[in-house]
């Protein structure tokens, strides 16, 4: 599978896999700290509203990331039309920030965990919109992953300076979110910085009309993304107002903790994938990396569900052991999620299938929204149905667009006119 031709993409990909470690290592830091200084009650609001803005955070986003990535694609080496775009797509975000703070803060007094913690919610927003406004469509359209790998360190390594010297005990709840968006300006002004100087690429004022142009264009990205979400987001809404347990919310936090670890080693294949197939449409170069990840993924499993005790002791501590059996209902969504994301935008994506691949997520979603309601009035909701619910969506997500590739490839040429290796 080495090939000249690919050198980009194992360059992009490694810079990614740094950006994981570092990932895993700043939690491994941050996360056994918090939740023994805040305590299972603390903790467990610190990562509902975590579990919460990252909701909020894919509806700010509204497919920018992947629409503002292929053109840059296009527009590779324009510096004044970048300039522009990223000026577009920043007032259209802020824009979108501005409507979803309200409803943020009318969703908020309807759920208790957050009604009662309302203005930690606010300063969790505030760090989710400086995440939001980040451009990382230009290093990502550019093929240059490195730069967000190094930013990534930075800022993070000052959120968790800053939450060790400053968080002391439950009381100080709020501070880790004051942490959290001072280390997000770090992000803002290195990003801006990084960009000018390796792409020479500015944020120029936009027209309105330009703005909302780019919200017009990323609307169909959008809605991809926004049903995606709503995987995990509903799933939050329904744990907050049928579990009254925080203990089990603090497993159910806990165990999303290391999902979303795990899923996290997708992201460098699919984000250094993405541009690579729009520029080179190597399909079969995608089929290979199906085929490499199979075993990798199996036993990525079985050591997953063999560790869950000591990862448990490790991240929450003794009283957090008995959310181990969580691990165990949730694991088969690890093989499920990495060949959904596989087939979605580096393949159907870079096709220009966006229509099918958005079809594939609204339909998934929409089960997903109406599976977990009926059980919740049914009143059946406990931790292992919403594992079941929760992995079962994504095994239909995927055979729903392997199904759709199935279609394309018997209508269509594209498998057939790739490049060879």
């Amino acid at each position: 599978m080495l090939s000249v031709k690919h050198n980009t993409f194992y360059k992009n990909t490694l810079w990614q896999y740094g950006l994981q470690i570092l990932k895993y290592l700043f939690p491994l830091l941050l996360i056994p700290y918090l939740t023994r200084i805040l305590g299972t009650e603390g903790y467990a609001v610190y990562a509902y509203v975590l579990s919460f803005m990252g909701v909020v955070q894919t509806i700010a986003d509204f497919g920018f990331t992947l629409s503002g990535t292929k053109k840059v694609v296009d527009l590779r080496g324009d510096t004044a039309a970048l300039s522009r775009l990223v000026g577009a797509i920043t007032v259209a975000r802020l824009m979108l920030l501005c409507g979803l703070f309200f409803c943020v803060m009318v969703v908020t007094r309807f759920i208790p965990i957050m009604a009662e913690n309302t203005v930690y919610v606010i300063w969790a927003f505030f760090a989710t919109a400086g995440r939001t406004v980040l451009p990382d469509f230009i290093f990502q359209g550019n093929e240059r992953m490195g730069p967000l790998t190094t930013r990534y360190f930075a800022s993070k390594g000052v959120q968790v300076a800053l939450t060790i010297l400053l968080v002391r005990g439950p009381g100080d709840l709020i501070l880790v979110a004051v942490a959290d968006v001072l280390s997000e300006i770090v992000d803002i002004a290195w990003s801006y910085r990084a960009q000018k100087r390796l792409f020479g690429v500015g944020i120029a004022r936009p027209t309105f009309k330009e703005s909302f142009e780019e919200l017009r264009v990323s609307a169909i990205y959008c809605v991809s993304n926004v049903s995606s979400s709503l995987f995990s987001g509903f799933t939050t809404v329904i744990i907050g107002l049928a579990i009254t347990s925080k203990t089990d919310i603090a497993f159910w936090s806990l165990t999303l903790t290391t999902v979303n670890a795990v899923q996290s080693l997708y992201t460098p294949i699919a984000n250094s994938l993405y541009p690579h197939m729009i520029k080179n449409r190597d399909f079969g170069f995608a089929r290979k990396l199906a085929l490499v990840a199979l075993p990798v993924l199996v036993l990525g499993i079985v050591a997953y569900c063999a560790l869950s005790k000591p990862i448990m002791l490790v991240l929450g501590g003794p009283e957090y052991v008995g959310g181990a059996h969580v691990m165990w209902m949730i694991s088969p969504i690890f093989i499920f999620s990495f060949y959904g994301i596989l087939i979605g935008w580096p393949v159907l994506g870079a096709m220009g299938h966006v229509k099918e691949l958005t079809v594939s997520t609204l339909f998934t979603g929409i089960v997903n929204v109406v599976s977990l309601l009926a059980l919740y009035l049914a009143g059946l909701i406990t931790l292992d149905v919403i594992c079941v619910a929760r992995w079962g969506c994504d095994a239909l997500l995927l055979l729903v667009r392997v199904f759709m590739l199935w279609r394309v490839a018997r209508s269509k040429t594209d498998f057939h006119k790739n490049p060879k290796e």
